[in-house]
């Protein structure tokens, strides 16, 4: 196996793992040893180191050997209206979103779902998911197999340690508020992103372009564009 997939693999399992230790079980002991800015600062720290170590590690891996071929129009679509639809999700996310840290739970028991919440209770992780499964669809290399599997699981797995760390520290708040929203995206609700719809239309073609630089070929809407330059 290549040096920089090798790379690649600790670094990702190094994100994602002091990703859940400074999260949940770790992060006492590292507040009682640096308090609680230093907490954030060391924290940011780590995960920055091991974001350029990817980065560099991503960039040095071999680009195949690629499972197929995304030069498929029928590919093509169903990475664009599924990544669409991850996009759209993303940008409901950021409003109004009691998951997000730092978000005022009081009051949250009373709350009813609305808009993206009626989909899921955490449509950011689950953007962030779906976004990941296209991108390996479209383009299944071994570098993209380590990367996007391993920040689904952060995505998935954090969702769900998510929720019993909201619990644990709102008690009531957080528990009505899983009862009355599902876990797992519930695709028959998805007329209520709304507007999220429209807005998502520019990030999504700059996501796209930026993946078509990263990946060095043509996808989304991008691919019916093949002279241009990337």
């Amino acid at each position: 196996m290549p040096t920089a997939l090798l790379v690649l693999i600790f670094a990702v399992a190094g994100f994602v793992g002091t990703h859940f230790l400074f999260s949940h079980i770790g992060r006492p002991w590292v507040v009682a040893v640096f308090g609680a800015k230093g907490f954030q600062i060391f924290y940011s720290l780590v995960a920055l180191t091991f974001l350029v170590v990817i980065f560099a590690a991503y960039h040095q891996a071999p680009h195949g050997p690629i499972a197929w071929s995304s030069d498929n129009l029928g590919l093509q679509l169903v990475f664009d209206v599924v990544g669409y639809f991850a996009v759209a999700l993303f940008m409901a996310s950021l409003i109004g979103n009691p998951g997000l840290v730092g978000a005022n739970l009081n009051g949250l028991s009373t709350r009813q779902p609305d808009g993206v919440f009626r989909i899921t209770r955490h449509p950011m992780m689950f953007a962030i998911a779906i976004w990941l499964v296209v991108q390996l669809l479209i383009m299944p290399s071994p570098r993209n197999l380590i990367g996007c599997t391993g920040f689904v699981v952060l995505a998935l797995l954090g969702s769900r340690l998510q929720d019993a760390k909201k619990t644990a520290q709102s008690g009531r708040e957080w528990r009505l508020w899983v009862s009355r929203t599902p876990f797992w995206p519930d695709l028959r609700q998805i007329g209520h992103l709304g507007m999220n719809w429209l807005v998502a239309a520019g990030p999504w073609l700059l996501a796209t372009w930026a993946e078509m630089r990263v990946m060095q070929a043509p996808i989304g809407v991008w691919y019916l564009f093949p002279n241009l330059p990337y």
